[in-house]
């Protein structure tokens, strides 16, 4: 019984959560008559970012509802994969490189940065933590947010990177997609390995993170002429993805890769000091 009410409110989250964004998607209208991958592509940026955050706060609120009835990392995972059906829809970034629109992409990914990371805080805070997360010391848990343990965390979002780099070699939506779905997997792998005894509030914006730095780096980088670039194929291969796609990642991916870690773990407890 327990299964299926879990089920039931996954399913019920992904569809809401899918439909919001693909009902925001024309919203976000480029310039080629698709809806845009970013903000910074759309023709009218303010209504797409209005658009945008009305549905994702909806999709937060979701979120935190499964989290409290499941775990945190259910309610990110369910509105990562919403995002991740909705967004196969959105068009290609080859419109923000050749208009040089790099920039203002770096800080479209910085806002779902934060986005992403509020999401993770407020499902902790008002849902169920990650119950086999454990701290070192019974009773003393790590700060989520200001450790150094959270730190680590934060830092192994760029594990991302590389695995990115080598699954998204075209524009194609469905490769771009699952290769920051497969980078975000790596991410929650490294992260919890590295640091297993704080609850995983900065690994998904570590990915997110990551991505819009390391695209920006890409990007910085690019020839004069990108149409011609792009043409010969020889756009770095982070530039495939949109910002919506290092959210996907971070959403989706690192509660994965966190959960295949977590049974290579084990934990012996420490009585609390004192």
């Amino acid at each position: 019984m327990a299964a299926t009410r879990r089920w039931t409110l996954f399913i019920a989250g992904f569809v809401l959560i899918a439909v919001g964004f693909q009902a925001v998607w024309p919203w976000m209208i480029g310039i080629d008559a698709i809806p845009a991958g970013s903000v910074a592509q759309a023709v009218h940026p303010a209504q797409a970012a209005i658009g945008l955050l009305a549905v994702s706060c909806m999709a937060v609120l979701i979120a935190i509802g499964i989290a409290r009835q499941v775990t945190l990392m259910s309610g990110l995972a369910v509105f990562g994969a919403a995002l991740g059906w909705a967004s196969l829809d959105l068009a290609n970034p080859y419109t923000v490189l050749v208009h040089g629109e790099i920039k203002m992409q770096a800080a479209d990914g910085m806002a779902w940065s934060l986005l992403v990371l509020l999401a993770a805080w407020l499902a902790m805070r008002y849902g169920r933590v990650v119950e086999d997360v454990h701290p070192v010391v019974d009773g003393a848990p790590p700060d989520p947010l200001r450790s150094r343990d959270a730190l680590a965390l934060l830092v192994s979002g760029s594990a991302a990177l590389p695995v990115v780099w080598f699954v998204a070699s075209t524009p194609l939506r469905g490769q771009a997609v699952c290769a920051a779905v497969v980078g975000g997997m790596a991410a929650g792998l490294v992260g919890r390995l590295w640091s297993p005894h704080v609850q995983p509030i900065l690994a998904p914006a570590g990915v997110v993170l990551a991505g819009t730095i390391g695209s920006w780096i890409c990007g910085s980088l690019l020839p004069s002429d990108v149409a011609a670039a792009w043409a010969r194929g020889d756009i770095p291969n982070l530039l495939m993805l949109t910002p919506i796609d290092w959210a996907v990642g971070g959403l989706l991916g690192v509660p994965i890769g966190y959960k295949i870690a977590g049974s290579f773990l084990g934990h012996e407890s420490v009585a609390e000091a004192g």
